[in-house]
């Protein structure tokens, strides 16, 4: 499968990232939580609705997870081919266990 240029672009940016993996395995348990915290005030739950953040802001944050995922994976020296190796089979499995 041939990467597209944003897939490019995250790559280098992974492969550039100082952060050790441990580090961002931390980093990546910060913004899991930031996610988290913004989808609790997006859908206004007590206590959170005072910091007025949207779906979008929402999805931003789950991007920044995303993002920090593929640093760790491509600084554990992962292919291009073994991650779509493992998205396609990743899938298949979720799509086999869902009910149609």
């Amino acid at each position: 499968m041939m990467m597209t240029t944003i897939q490019n672009q995250i790559k280098a940016a992974a492969l550039k990232e100082p952060k050790t993996v441990e580090q961002q395995f931390l980093k990546l348990s910060e913004e899991v939580g930031e996610a988290a915290q913004a989808y609790l005030a997006a859908m206004k739950v007590s206590g959170n609705d005072y910091k007025q953040l949207t779906k979008v802001d929402v999805q931003e944050e789950l991007v920044d997870v995303l993002l920090v995922t593929y640093a760790i994976l491509y600084k554990l020296d992962i292919s291009d081919e073994a991650l779509n190796a493992l998205l396609t089979q990743k899938v298949t499995k979720w799509l086999s266990h869902q009910k149609h």
